[in-house]
């Protein structure tokens, strides 16, 4: 386990991190290429990605790769992988797997309770006076957004 408490093994991480954060398809060939893996290792990190809901196939059986960003709210993807970018949020609570959606320097909003940058170091809260309140996980970098009313209730 790494320092973030990462639980995929050291294949996993290096292929995961080759594929584009929005979701976009990357050549398989490339992307051993790069590795410097053969078709087995990539197959077997790729599959083990698959089983865990990170990635899926692109056009043609095993040509391209491309994170899976089903598990992510529609208004988030766009904003995977892109500093600088903003997100009004539809739904709360609502908590975006870090592993698949990279919302490091990414402004979030919920109408009328304001909202925060996901620049806080992990472990950290940020709250705002209109109950906007986001939480990196420590472990895994999970963003979890809830707001509160108020009165501070749920």
């Amino acid at each position: 386990m790494g320092q973030t408490g990462d639980h995929r093994d050291a294949d996993e991480r290096a292929l995961l991190g080759l594929l584009p954060a929005d979701g976009s398809p990357a050549e398989s060939k490339q992307i051993r290429s790069r590795l410097g893996w053969d078709a087995e290792r990539y197959a077997s990190a790729y599959v083990r990605l698959e089983e865990q809901g990170f990635v899926l196939s692109g056009q043609g059986r095993g040509e391209s790769a491309c994170r899976d960003l089903t598990a992510v709210p529609p208004e988030f993807r766009p904003a995977c992988g892109r500093p600088g970018s903003h997100v009004i949020v539809r739904q709360v609570p609502v908590t975006i797997p870090h592993a698949i959606c990279d919302l490091t320097g990414v402004r979030l909003s919920y109408p009328g309770h304001g909202g925060a940058a996901v620049t806080a170091p992990p472990g950290h809260v940020i709250v705002n006076s209109k109950g906007f309140r986001l939480k990196v996980d420590a472990g895994t970098l999970d963003v979890t957004i809830t707001v509160t009313d108020r009165e501070g209730n749920a």
